[in-house]
């Protein structure tokens, strides 16, 4: 596995991927404050947007995937006293949904601005993913939210070997990202094309194709790979219908191959070793 990761590293097993992450373009993005709904733009019009529609989405996707994180480790020996990691961390406002499962919680940025609001018990540390800088097996959970869309350039296996690296045998690794395959996410893209980058995305931000990460935690080594949809629901659907949305939305969020339209994926696997 140690020369997989130095493979990683080099680029031998990723040539096809030279490009890198634009890592000022990204922290711009973050310092500009920008949010959608204030653009002034006709889409961010109430018939079309509204704040309670951005949030209600959100929160249910995040509700589920951290809960279903706490059933996949609770038959650990880290469950409940975790050393967490979550890289990108941003201003840590996903710890909330993290009570009564860690003892010591990490974050990583390369935001400055976002670490600085982050909680204090938090220990943050303002770097690159790639060039961490922490010890190989430090921690018994790592979090990855909605952070792989942002660098299909890099490609992701770069990051998977990171963490890999830096997870103690037995732990988790979690993941959560939009599939390119809910389709709405189609559309928007149609609609990108004919008005603009109305909700002001990164360059090259764009949802996954849910096999290829799949494939690439395999190819790094994880094992016990599980993956399930969040949500068929979207920020721009009114109030009313995600109400009836998440009323109906089980099972075939579960159920293979409907959640891979899902909207959000929440993707949980192990680096095999000590489960201490």
């Amino acid at each position: 596995m140690k020369q997989l990761i130095q493979n990683y590293k080099t680029g031998g097993m990723n040539k096809r991927r030279t490009n890198k992450q634009d890592l000022q373009a990204e922290i711009e993005w973050y310092n500009s404050g920008r949010f959608y709904i204030d653009s002034g733009h006709w889409t961010s019009h109430p018939l079309f947007a509204s704040r309670e529609r951005h949030w209600l989405s959100g929160e249910v996707e995040k509700i589920r995937f951290y809960g279903y994180l706490s059933r996949y480790i609770s038959d650990r020996p880290y469950y409940q006293k975790a050393k967490v990691l979550i890289a990108p961390i941003g201003t840590g406002y996903e710890i909330k949904y993290l009570q009564g499962l860690y003892n010591q919680i990490h974050g990583i940025d390369i935001s400055e601005r976002a670490l600085a609001q982050c909680p204090a018990h938090i220990v943050t540390k303002k770097a690159n993913i790639l060039q961490s800088g922490y010890m190989d097996e430090s921690f018994d959970i790592i979090i990855c939210p909605l952070f792989l869309h942002h660098v299909h350039k890099v490609g992701f296996s770069p990051f998977l070997a990171e963490y890999y690296r830096i997870l103690r045998g037995g732990g988790a690794l979690v993941i959560h990202e939009p599939s390119v395959l809910f389709p709405p996410s189609r559309l928007a893209y149609l609609l990108r094309f004919f008005m603009g980058n109305v909700t002001g995305l990164v360059k090259d931000e764009r949802p996954i194709f849910p096999p290829d990460l799949t494939r690439d935690l395999k190819e790094v080594g994880f094992i016990r790979i599980q993956y399930r949809g969040l949500s068929f629901s979207h920020v721009r659907y009114p109030v009313f219908l995600q109400a009836i949305n998440l009323l109906l939305d089980w099972p075939w969020r579960l159920l293979w191959p409907f959640k891979l339209f899902s909207n959000g994926i929440g993707w949980y696997c192990e680096k095999p070793g000590d489960k201490r």
